[in-house]
């Protein structure tokens, strides 16, 4: 983690806030891990299903971390391109219609995550509830900092409607999902 973060300092693009949320989503997914692994202690055995799933995301969040740069470094050399470069605008509409996927990739995860949540909610050992309404919050900082990195994409993207329609819908499905803590 100490890595990450020293990479985060750096005044440079990347990694930067994108990369971050993952981090943050895959602390929320840890936190879903620990808490089913001490239901399953308790002998909680439909607990074991939800620490795969959160080791799962776990790993699903911090891959996302490293597309996530990797897109943003198209992004940056698209706009470091000469501007009387022929085809430069198109190849910047088309590095940050790309860059979206990836933030709209971890609202996908953040749905799948938040469900699990849920549903460790009921095997929650009464002792560890912080750490659970913890887990809800650190998955909605996920959220909110992905949804405004593709709403920022959005401004000089190449058709981005289909786009701001999956953003609309995977938002609205998190804010049915989200408990509130």
């Amino acid at each position: 983690m100490e890595g990450f973060l020293d990479e985060l300092a750096k005044a440079t693009p990347t990694p930067a806030s994108g990369a971050a949320s993952c981090y943050v989503g895959a602390e929320a997914a840890a936190l879903l891990e620990m808490i089913a692994g001490f239901a399953v202690k308790k002998g909680q055995h439909s607990g074991e299903e939800l620490v795969g799933r959160g080791r799962e995301l776990r790993h699903a969040f911090l891959g996302q971390a490293e597309r996530d740069s990797a897109a943003y470094t198209q992004v940056i050399s698209a706009y470091r391109l000469p501007k009387d470069t022929a085809g430069r605008d198109e190849a910047i509409a088309q590095a940050l219609r790309e860059a979206t996927l990836s933030p709209l990739a971890v609202l996908d995860l953040a749905i799948a995550l938040i469900e699990a949540i849920r549903e460790a909610e009921a095997i929650c050992p009464k002792t560890m509830r912080s750490d659970w309404e913890c887990a809800v919050v650190l998955c909605g900082a996920a959220v909110e900092v992905s949804a405004k990195n593709a709403a920022a994409n959005f401004d000089g993207a190449a058709g981005v409607e289909d786009l701001r329609h999956q953003l609309d819908a995977k938002l609205r499905r998190l804010a049915e999902l989200t408990p509130k803590v």
